[in-house]
């Protein structure tokens, strides 16, 4: 099991780990860390005065009192090279003294810190923890790796609980108990200091009112879960011991307890829902250690009753039970997680697009739009050309592997985005990530304040690491010797930055947002050494990576073309001794620095560059042959061969010829001639009268020199396919009936989902069956009489055909529905109740139940609301009508209140509102 490192923020994307790559869901269920970080709150940027920072190096030339005296006055990211591996990290962890000199330190400070000083302790956890997850990683700190020396901690971490002012209150204190779960992580706990992190949660979970919105406390309970649950796991992993024999058994209950209290917690904000999911999922992890040995089943058991079908909570305590109880409830029902797993993705991603004939697939959320879709498709093909021109190839490594087709799966939000842990099993604690075993990447649609890059941005840098395992890196992600110690990192993430910025015809061009990652003092920027042997674990090593190669692409190509051609030979010795000379190149040191000044000096020149409209328009006819002279006479090719391909929203073309060019000069200048003979070939055909052109992506492979001296090139052309857009389609009306309403009431009408194909519609008319018409897309109606009534609706598109659908309006008279009307004391004779409207009701003197049926026409999350106006003893369940001998789910007290909520889908549902306690009295009850 992988240690915990620095933190990544969630914008940045990435490959997965190793056992990510290669492990099965059910293995991933197991081993992957899929917990949930509280929610970020985004807070503007300030400029700070630039505080001094020291390197690793300078850090080995102190005496050990030196360092911790230093190491306890400053922050620990002012320390440079944490958690990476080095001649001079590997020097500096090596020596035991300063080790134990560290630790010591830390007992001290343990002792002295108070809620308004931290005394360093944060700093000092950060340099032992980047330590222990050296040795986890590199074979020459091995010796930081055994628990015989994590556990040289624990009296630092008793010390640090027995002192008064451990509990959560001030951002110092807070940092402390954030710094303690971190630390039993990455070293090790014993039963006692995880009794002193069961207070913490106690105090969490009774001033959870005061408590939930302080982010630095959400942090703090969530280190310490993590930490916890990590130094557990791991144990039982390494040992292959069974809980009961080890040191926890049945002597952690309290902290088990408190976390079973986070999980029940019942009503779902989004202040509170990381919180449930942690205690669920945290719980059925640890439930076996209870004294009870049934405690973690029965809590993730309740949960499963208490929260919505589908929702976060519901999937998270499924696992748990499929994981850990072998696939059986408390009451013994089997869990079938494949089952709910495949609900979720009709839910969460209902749609799919096909494109070049299957060869690409995109699943989405319902409102990623269908526009975005066709946007994402073009910026591949954008990125696609550049990538290949510098490849110089489009040939797979290897042949029948997963991403033959490409799988790309877009939820709605950064919310909806977490479900990927429960429908894929994959850490979502990020800003997307491409799986290349699988051929599949995943990321989200965000908003600008949700996300400084947009979804464009994020989907060109995911498709680079697609392209890269297809045409660039041999062998699967994170396997082979290329990959080992990293030497890929700064390569393979500094490329799909860079390929981000990919144009049409403009070759390859910064990205305004990447260049903001680059600090604004030199002295805090990366070297080339640096960035070339960057690691994980820090996450400004993207923005540096990026710089270094937009630097080689435009000032040293060559060098840039070497890289790349070592990587695809697989040379493992020619790469490491080229990063290494490259490393010690003092003038690419001044020029890389040089370059990275003059891109923030300009940052405000440039842009983010991004699809245009052009390729969303409707563009004439026009067969390909035509298409294919055009291009062949502009780019003065020769053996031109066409290939059409079909996608849902429209086709395409690929061409592909020969070019040949004047006597070589060399490949370096070949390429820089070929490369701006496409650009001017691209400019030229979208000058000309048919739009399509502006549509069209080129790349060029396969450099050779002919008989004659001349450099060749195969040039490849893509665009769109009119060829069959001279039959115009008729549009697709879709009236979303029958409908249904009371008269002297808004009916509202609906036409979503109406569209036209290879064009737009431009008129809607609605005849609503009482003599109305109405021209508006999504019009309202009152009817005064009761009937049932014909509704048409005609849409027209740019090209002046129409399409009609009819359906069925049926209207009556409205009912009072405000008061319960007796008897409803059964299934039978339950009382309907509208969605949205309040109903009032009483009981007492013998009756003591109410039914209420409740229709579900679409698929819905139930809110249920009773509320008692006397002081009655009365609660609700609510039944499906599939089975009414076991209710669904029921109430939750909120003061005079009982709520609760339940994904539904169509059908009849029946809620039971029953007195247990004697009196009369009334009270109102709201779904909707």
């Amino acid at each position: 099991m992988e240690p915990v490192g620095v933190q990544l923020p969630v914008e940045e994307l990435a490959h997965s780990s190793k056992v990510l790559e290669s492990k099965s869901f059910e293995k991933r269920l197991q081993f992957a860390d899929l917990s949930q970080r509280p929610p970020e709150v985004k807070k503007e940027s300030k400029q700070l005065a630039v505080a001094k920072t020291y390197t690793i190096a300078e850090l080995n030339q102190l005496s050990n009192q030196q360092l911790v005296d230093l190491l306890v006055t400053i922050d620990w990211e002012q320390i440079t090279g944490l958690f990476q591996f080095n001649k001079d990290s590997l020097a500096f962890y090596q020596n035991d003294s300063r080790m134990q000199a560290i630790i010591d330190k830390l007992k001290q400070q343990g002792q002295a810190y108070t809620q308004d000083d931290s005394k360093g302790i944060e700093t000092l956890v950060e340099v032992l923890r980047s330590g222990f997850y050296l040795g986890f990683y590199n074979t020459e700190l091995s010796k930081l790796n055994e628990r015989s020396y994590h556990d040289k901690c624990l009296p630092a971490l008793k010390t640090i609980a027995n002192n008064p002012n451990f509990k959560l209150g001030t951002l110092e204190q807070n940092k402390v108990v954030s710094s303690y779960g971190k630390l039993m992580g990455n070293a090790s706990s014993d039963v006692e200091t995880i009794t002193s992190a069961a207070k913490i949660f106690k105090q969490y979970n009774d001033n959870f009112s005061t408590l939930v919105d302080n982010l630095s406390a959400g942090n703090a309970i969530y280190d310490i879960m993590q930490g916890v649950d990590y130094d557990i796991q791991s144990y039982l992993y390494d040992t292959r011991k069974a809980p009961k024999d080890t040191v926890w058994y049945q002597k952690i209950d309290s902290y088990i307890n408190e976390l079973s209290r986070f999980a029940l917690m019942g009503t779902i904000t989004e202040k509170n829902g990381w919180l449930i999911n942690n205690g669920i999922y945290y719980t059925g992890r640890l439930g076996t250690f209870h004294s009870t040995g049934t405690k973690g089943l029965q809590v993730v058991t309740d949960a499963m009753k208490i929260y919505p079908y589908l929702g976060e909570q519901y999937f998270v305590a499924a696992e748990q039970i499929t994981t850990n109880y072998g696939g059986k409830d408390a009451n013994g029902n089997v869990v079938n997680l494949d089952q709910i797993r495949e609900d979720g993705k009709k839910k969460y991603l209902p749609k799919t697009y096909t494109f070049d004939d299957g060869a690409i697939v995109l699943k989405a959320g319902d409102k990623v739009t269908e526009e975005k879709v066709k946007r994402l498709y073009w910026a591949a093909k954008e990125v696609k050309a550049q990538f290949h021109r510098t490849v110089e190839s489009d040939q797979p490594l290897e042949k029948g592997n997963p991403d033959d087709v490409l799988t790309m799966v877009i939820y709605n939000s950064p919310a909806e985005y977490q479900f990927n842990r429960q429908l894929y099993g994959y850490e979502t604690n990020n800003g997307g990530l491409y799986i290349e075993g699988t051929g599949t990447f995943f990321t989200y649609e965000r908003t600008p304040e949700e996300s400084i890059y947009s979804l464009e941005e994020l989907f060109r840098h995911e498709f680079t690491h697609y392209l890269q395992g297809r045409y660039e890196v041999p062998g699967l992600w994170g396997q082979g010797k290329m990959y080992e110690n990293e030497r890929l990192s700064w390569f393979e993430e500094g490329n799909a930055e860079f390929f981000a910025g990919a144009t049409r015809t403009d070759n390859v061009v910064p990205r305004k947002s990447i260049i903001g990652g680059l600090s604004s003092n030199p002295a805090e920027r990366y070297t080339a050494e640096r960035t070339l042997n960057a690691k994980y674990g820090t996450w400004d090593f993207y923005n540096y990576s990026f710089a270094l190669q937009s630097y080689m692409y435009n000032k040293r190509y060559d060098m840039f073309d070497k890289v790349h051609d070592l990587i695809r030979k697989n040379d493992v010795t020619a790469y490491d001794a080229y990063r290494s000379a490259l490393s010690k190149d003092a003038n690419l040191n001044k020029e890389y620095q040089d370059y990275m000044q003059m891109l923030v000096d300009n940052r405000e020149k440039y842009n983010v560059p991004l699809v245009s409209d052009d390729y969303l328009a409707t563009h004439a006819p026009k067969p390909v042959s035509a298409i294919a002279a055009e291009i062949t006479a502009e780019a003065k090719l020769s053996n031109v061969s066409v290939k059409k391909n079909k996608s849902q929203f429209f086709n395409t073309f690929t061409l592909q010829g020969t070019y040949t060019g004047t006597a070589a000069k060399g490949e370096n200048e070949d390429w820089k001639t070929i490369t701006q003979n496409v650009n001017d070939t691209l400019k030229r055909l979208s000058a000309k009268e048919w739009t399509g052109y502006k549509t069209v992506t080129a790349y060029f492979v396969n450099y050779r020199v002919n008989a004659s001296g001349q450099f060749e090139y195969d040039v490849v052309f893509h665009g769109i396919n009119t060829e069959e857009g001279a039959v115009n389609k008729a549009p697709v009306a879709v009236i979303n009936g029958p409908y249904s309403g009371h008269t002297n009431e808004a009916i509202s009408f609906k036409s979503d989902g109406s569209k036209d194909e290879d064009g737009k519609i431009i008129s809607y008319k609605w005849e609503l069956g009482d003599g109305t018409v109405s021209n508006e897309q999504n019009p309202t109606h009152v009817y005064t009489k009761e009937g049932t009534y014909t509704a048409k609706l005609t849409v027209t598109d740019d090209k002046g055909l129409t399409n009609t659908a009819t359906t069925s309006v049926t209207v009556q008279k409205k009912e009072d529905n405000s008061v319960e009307k007796e008897p409803n004391n059964s299934f039978q004779t339950a009382n309907k109740l509208q969605l949205n409207q309040v109903l009032r009701a009483s009981l007492g003197n013998g009756d003591t139940s109410d039914y209420f049926e409740i229709n579900i026409e679409t698929a819905k999350n139930l809110q249920i609301n009773v509320t008692k106006e006397n002081n009655i003893g009365v609660n609700w369940v609510l039944y499906s009508e599939a089975d009414l001998n076991n209710y669904v789910t029921y109430a939750q007290q909120q003061g005079n209140k009982l709520v609760g909520s339940y994904y539904t889908y169509p059908g009849k549902y029946y809620l039971h509102v029953y007195q247990y306690g004697g009196g009369t009295g009334n009270y109102t009850v709201e779904v909707k």
